[in-house]
């Protein structure tokens, strides 16, 4: 389990990036959401999409659910 955000402010591409607790280019608290403890990035992009139309893994930190 891990614990996951997810962007507020979308991307120049509409994107809401979603992020592990420990990635390096995880923005201030202020600018992200709290998903909670998950188990997968998938699981926490889909959790975002819930909040957010439009998501993305981070492509540093959630590799696997980041798409170009």
């Amino acid at each position: 389990m891990a614990e996951f955000f997810v962007e507020i402010n979308a991307q120049g591409n509409g994107d809401h990036i979603v992020h592990r607790s420990d990635c390096s280019i995880l923005p201030s608290k202020d600018a992200v959401r709290y998903l909670g403890s998950i188990a997968s990035c998938s699981s926490a992009v889909k959790k975002a999409s819930e909040i957010f139309k439009q998501v993305n893994g981070c492509s540093l930190c959630s590799v696997a659910c980041h798409s170009a």
